[in-house]
């Protein structure tokens, strides 16, 4: 399956409700701590992963726990795939075993609505702040580019004033990690 997504920073989650209102369906709330892997061939000069790179990530979301590995693709549709796991620190050291480095975790709290056929997610992310996520799924490369286009569509619908947000969570908290402020 292949992730489209766009971002956008937000000052407040208030408005955004307001314009999804009655047209969504709240899907729940969640704490969600990633911890990110990356292999140095993946990475730029400032240790961000290039387009195109994969990272791998442990998320953990309540009780439950899944191995990601994930395409990063800052514009478009990067593949994803995803596993339950039951032992995290297992899953680790494989991935530890096979190249793989831990780099940072990123922590935050997610509210999931779902407004038409896209997910819109609101996200309080530890040391970066407020976003707004607008996602859909995608079967094959093809349709990317139409649901990217839909999806910033829907950004600039419930949240006008909002200015797009190209880097991923994780290039936020590099640029952290490089100024020294994490």
């Amino acid at each position: 399956m292949i992730e489209v997504e766009v971002k956008a920073k937000v000052d407040s989650f208030r408005g955004i409700r307001e314009a999804i209102g009655e047209k969504s369906r709240f899907l729940g709330s969640s704490h969600q701590t990633d911890t990110v892997f990356d292999q140095p061939q993946f990475l730029d000069s400032e240790h961000k992963i290039i387009d195109g790179g994969i990272v791998a990530r442990i998320r953990e979301e309540g009780d439950r726990k899944f191995l990601e590995f994930k395409e990063i693709r800052r514009e478009g549709g990067g593949l994803e795939l995803r596993h339950e796991i039951k032992d995290a620190e297992t899953v680790k050291n494989f991935l530890l075993k096979i190249g793989y480095i831990e780099r940072f975790v990123i922590r935050k709290v997610r509210e999931t609505h779902l407004y038409r056929d896209f997910l819109v997610c609101l996200d309080t992310v530890e040391k970066l702040g407020q976003f707004i996520e607008v996602e859909r799924t995608v079967a094959n490369e093809k349709d990317a580019g139409e649901a990217r286009k839909l999806c910033l569509e829907i950004l600039k619908e419930i949240a006008p004033n909002s200015e797009t947000e190209y880097r991923k969570y994780g290039d936020m908290i590099q640029d952290l990690i490089n100024k020294g402020r994490v």
